[in-house]
Order: C-alpha cells, then structure tokens, then sequence
C-alpha cells in the first residue's frame, strides 16, 4: 500500500474509495492509498477506511522506497535512491 500523491495521476481524474462511497479528484487526495496486486493499481482507500496497519504500511513505504514503471506499465517499488 501506498500514499497516492507517491504515484502520477491526471489531477483531474475521480477516484472512489474501495470501502466507502466516498469520491474525490487525485489532486485533492490526501492521506488516500493505493492498493496493488502485482503492480497494477486495484483499488484506493480513503483515509477513514484504511486500518491503523494498513496506514503505517503506507507511511513505511513511502518513507523507504521510490516507485516507478517496469516495461510493461506494472508500479515497482526499489529503495529509496535505487531509480538515480
């Protein structure tokens, strides 16, 4: 799991929690994650939905790691520093 502001949106593109009904434009998207499955985004979770765990997951990962795009479209994360 991810913070969004992490990963490249249009900031006019309209998301919806996963878990809630809740809708928002990306650039107004603070505090949202992304949830993916082999690199693919699957889902996005608003800041009231997400767990304590699912948060500090997220809070971990941004703090420790950089994304990117592989060859095929698919997100991947390498240490921070590790893209340069």
């Amino acid at each position: 799991m991810v913070h969004i502001e992490e990963v490249q949106f249009n900031s006019r593109t309209i998301i919806r929690c996963d878990r809630c009904p809740k809708r928002i434009r990306v650039g107004r998207s603070d505090g949202w994650n992304i949830i993916y499955k082999r690199g693919v985004i699957i889902g996005f979770l608003c800041s009231q939905c997400q767990t304590p765990e699912e948060n500090a997951e997220a809070e971990i990962n941004e703090a420790t790691l950089d994304y990117g795009v592989d060859a095929f479209g698919r997100a991947v994360a390498r240490p921070k520093g590790a893209f340069e």
